[in-house]
């Protein structure tokens, strides 16, 4: 394990995680949740095995939350502590050090009764639970995704078959937050399970990365899309002999990022996805096999994927309906919500929220989240079709596209583009470019600029915030 100066066998590992696990049985952890707020560095690693070494179950918290956030989920999964490195200060209670042992300085906040909330509905069995992930809440209060170790221990290894890991010759790029599903599983527990490296970094500041990642000899980067525009716009590149390979996951690729990453790296990117609640890793382009640029590939081995409709009937390819998911990697339901596991898990089958179609090659394509698709005059609008044709735009370097309320139509497409440097645009001139390549009830009626789009810690947009600053 790298971080920063320090490297840390596996025996070294070991032995911190083995302390700190006895630090926290004397404390009475064992069988509830505790929580984890720490940025990429060794403490977050440390205390996650620890936790679970322990017989606690481990709820990771994004350290850049708010106060009335972290209290939320303190109720909510009625937390009995936070692990945390001393720099972070919590819920306004006295911290205490737990394992002091060079290089690890990690904390203890005992979380009180008075945040505590009423006690929630546990589920009955909770000896099979290691994990509690609360969803990065893009639509409203975060929910608490429960996967077991099997779970997890599964996507790990579907991982490593899809990636086509190599036992004890890999080091993964970890600079995603961890307290994400999906660095945890396709970057800590991956290594974990082929015997590899981690590089963990904390902050994406991509010439930095890159010299990391030479010094280290980094094989495989997992990153979201915006970081691979911002790298494929860099110049002056470290040569890093040892990478071999990009994942792109977390948000839709864009054809254009693809494309002028894989001109400066001479590297092609491999998108997959996968939700939380499916563990997260469920499908990527098959490395060595065709790779569909704006698909999320074919599923992993083990992973049932399908499209449905409202009753859950597969239907057609090239047919738009509900991705499903049936893996052995899926979450057992949400902690305290039955009215919404028992919608989003039907008969072993993940409801992913996310509208798209199977090809006849058996390519599965994200059209739209089903929130963010608009209905223009009874027609329906993929808010990512429409996105893909605005980013050809010379002018432009990102966009986002939500539907604003119309009255004679229900609702309209409006773009939020960041340009590119020094460039400008209008929404005459984007109309004009965008008529023939679209339908005219697809082509946004305003278009508003901005410097940055708001996203999640996870690199999603935020689009409920683009949409309320409409109003």
């Amino acid at each position: 394990m790298h971080a920063g100066d320090t490297i840390l066998s596996y025996a070294d590992t070991d032995a911190l995680v083995s302390a700190t696990a006895a630090a926290l049985r004397a404390r009475g952890c064992a069988g509830r949740f505790i929580g984890l707020c720490a940025p990429n560095c060794l403490e977050f690693v440390v205390g996650y095995f620890a936790i679970l070494r322990a017989g606690g179950m481990v709820v990771p918290i994004n350290p850049k939350l708010g106060a009335d956030e972290i209290v939320y989920i303190a109720g909510d999964a009625h937390l009995h502590s936070i692990l945390h490195p001393p720099t972070i200060a919590l819920l306004d209670a006295a911290a205490t050090s737990l394992v002091t042992a060079a290089p690890l300085d990690l904390h203890i906040t005992p979380v009180p009764a008075a945040l505590q909330g009423s006690a929630p509905t546990f589920p009955h069995n909770l000896a099979a639970i290691a994990v509690c992930i609360y969803t990065s809440g893009t639509t409203g209060r975060p929910k608490g995704a429960l996967l077991t170790h099997a779970a997890l221990l599964h996507n790990a290894r579907i991982c490593a078959l899809g990636l086509q890991s190599r036992t004890g010759a890999e080091c993964f790029v970890t600079v995603l937050p961890l307290f994400h599903a999906f660095a945890a599983s396709a970057c800590m527990l991956h290594a974990l399970w082929c015997a590899s490296r981690i590089l963990l970094i904390e902050q994406f500041q991509p010439h930095d990365v890159l010299r990391q990642m030479a010094r280290a000899n980094a094989t495989v980067f997992l990153g979201v899309p915006a970081m691979y525009a911002v790298f494929a716009q860099l110049d002056a590149l470290p040569v890093i002999p040892s990478w071999r390979l990009c994942i792109a996951g977390g948000a839709p690729l864009p054809a254009p990022v693809s494309e002028a990453f894989t001109a400066k790296f001479s590297m092609p990117i491999y998108e997959g996805d996968g939700p939380t609640e499916c563990g997260p890793a469920t499908s990527i382009n098959p490395l060595g096999g065709a790779i569909k640029i704006g698909t999320i590939g074919l599923p992993l081995p083990g992973v049932e994927m399908r499209i449905v409709d409202d009753a859950l009937q597969t239907l057609p390819d090239n047919t738009v309906g509900e991705i499903a998911v049936r893996s052995p990697s899926n979450f057992t339901g949400y902690l305290n919500q039955p009215a919404e596991t028992a919608h989003t898990l039907v008969n072993g089958w993940v409801r992913t929220g996310d509208v798209g179609t199977r090809d006849q090659d058996g390519y599965f394509s994200i059209i739209d989240r089903t929130k963010d698709m608009l209905i223009v005059g009874g027609l329906n609008v993929y808010s990512r079709e429409v996105e893909e044709y605005v980013c050809r735009h010379p002018a432009v370097q990102e966009v986002a596209v939500v539907g604003v309320p119309d009255e004679l139509r229900g609702e309209v497409p409006a773009a939020f583009v960041v340009p590119r440097a020094g460039a400008t645009l209008t929404l005459a001139e984007l109309k004009r470019f965008l008529r023939g390549k679209l339908a005219l009830y697809k082509i946004p009626r305003q278009l508003h600029l901005c410097e940055a789009l708001p996203r999640n810690t996870t690199g999603k947009v935020l689009k409920t915030a683009l949409r309320a600053s409409l109003h």
